[in-house]
């Protein structure tokens, strides 16, 4: 027991930094409605990936991208836990390679909040148009490589 302990003491100070991050509202959905919270959390996703493109598109400061890149990274840190059992059926696209392939799954996940960090990074330290056109593309390639796996059309 001693050597699971502290696996589970990380799991749940991660889920507790995640709850934080996401906010309320969200986490109220997920204790209710794992579904609701899911098409939410990627709403806000969506939402702030459009930001980043308008920014990216018109060549805009890449100052106005470290926010909504790392608010990007922090929503999809507990994604994973929006994927309780029993919450494959419903008004949902997840496909059930979530489950089938949860490591596959949690790995891609890592992959998005990796590449939304990545580009934070670059927009913070100003590099150049096509250094954050670049970052933003593999963030994009994350959310794809992802969406083509384990959701729905």
């Amino acid at each position: 027991m001693a050597r699971v302990w502290p696996w589970i003491s990380t799991i749940a100070v991660a889920g507790l930094v995640g709850i934080l991050a996401i906010g309320p509202s969200i986490v109220a959905r997920a204790a209710d409605d794992p579904i609701a919270a899911r098409k939410a959390n990627r709403k806000e996703v969506g939402d702030l990936a459009k930001q980043i493109k308008a920014v990216v598109d018109a060549g805009g400061p890449a100052s106005s991208i470290v926010a909504p890149a790392r608010k990007i990274a922090a929503l999809e840190g507990p994604f994973e836990t929006l994927f309780p059992p029993g919450s494959d059926k419903g008004d949902t696209k997840a496909l059930p390679a979530v489950w089938t392939d949860w490591n596959g799954f949690q790995a891609d996940s890592k992959t998005l909040v990796t590449q939304a960090n990545a580009l934070a990074d670059a927009a913070a330290a100003g590099k150049s148009p096509d250094e954050i056109k670049a970052a933003f593309g593999a963030l994009g390639k994350a959310c794809g490589g992802c969406h083509n796996t384990y959701r729905a059309k």
